[in-house]
């Protein structure tokens, strides 16, 4: 087996916007460094974070560690180290892209 995809449809749920993008844009550079680092010994890296404005949506690629079931994601994601920063902010649908649709290609260059 490999790590898997995912596409994340982030919803930012009702006034909690200013807030969660408080948090997001107070990181420094070492904070994002730090938390990539985190998040990666855990078995998950986000290698795209795509905001279409500021109350969302928003879509994230995550790729998975071989071995984190789907269910294991999502609690992750909705989770004190996922991206809700310890907010309750978000709604994440996850959505595992199916691999052997696309001959085995990724959408990035794997990390696990």
């Amino acid at each position: 087996m490999a790590s898997q995809f995912y596409l994340v449809h982030h919803h930012i749920k009702p006034n909690m916007s200013e807030a969660w993008w408080g948090i997001v844009g107070g990181q420094t550079e070492e904070d994002s460094k730090e938390y990539e680092k985190s998040v990666m010994e855990k078995g998950f890296f986000n290698h795209s974070f795509m905001p279409m404005g500021p109350d969302g949506p928003m879509y994230c690629v995550w790729e998975v560690k071989d071995g984190i079931s789907a269910s294991e994601f999502q609690d992750f994601i909705d989770g004190p180290y996922g991206v809700n920063f310890g907010l309750v902010a978000l709604n994440n649908n996850v959505m595992q892209l199916n691999l052997e649709l696309t001959g085995g290609q990724t959408p990035y260059e794997r990390k696990f």
